[in-house]
């Protein structure tokens, strides 16, 4: 079932959408869920969530890219859940996801509240919208899927090395144009 089908069926209030969504991006979604949340139990639920999260937004969102659509809502379903759990002891790849982003950023600078606005978010977009295919890539595969080095370097035909020096310059230039931008103090 493509997915210009499946939206059609959620708007026709379809069920069968729901099903479809399973069988096509299931393996994909606990793969997201997975690289945040720990304990299957976790990623289940989320998977669940996703799905009810579909059938309320859909109509009247009509998305351009479903696995995208898809993938944003998963993998904040499961920060929701980290956040509201106090899973982050339990999702230790995850942490260390979010030390080595932490360490080019000032210790003064709230990441939560900040990044939850809307000018640091464009800000972020600019940026990644600058940076060559490939870093882009590196970057969103690491910082937004949780994909550890090791995964994204294979993904990527790279050494660990040079992933993790495409991810230092980026974050290095994140963090300069959000100072730039007096974001950060």
């Amino acid at each position: 079932m493509n997915d210009e089908k499946i939206i059609e069926m959620l708007f026709e209030r379809d069920e069968g959408a729901l099903r479809g969504v399973e069988q096509k991006y299931g393996a994909f979604c606990h793969t997201v869920a997975a690289n945040i949340l720990s304990l299957r139990e976790d990623r289940e639920e989320c998977l669940n969530d996703l799905l009810l999260a579909l059938w309320n937004a859909i109509p009247p969102e009509r998305p351009q890219c479903l696995k995208a659509y898809i993938a944003k809502i998963v993998r904040n379903l499961a920060m929701k859940k980290t956040r509201s759990e106090n899973v982050w002891r339990r999702s230790k790849s995850f942490a260390e996801i979010g030390e080595d982003f932490l360490e080019s950023i000032p210790d003064s600078f709230d990441l939560c509240d900040q990044f939850e606005s809307a000018r640091a978010g464009e800000i972020l977009n600019e940026l990644l919208e600058s940076l060559p295919e490939h870093e882009r890539d590196v970057f969103v595969l690491h910082h937004y899927f949780g994909e550890k080095v090791a995964h994204v370097a294979a993904d990527m035909g790279f050494s660990e090395g040079k992933v993790k020096t495409i991810l230092f310059r980026t974050r290095r230039k994140l963090a300069e144009k959000l100072q730039k931008e007096g974001i950060l103090v």
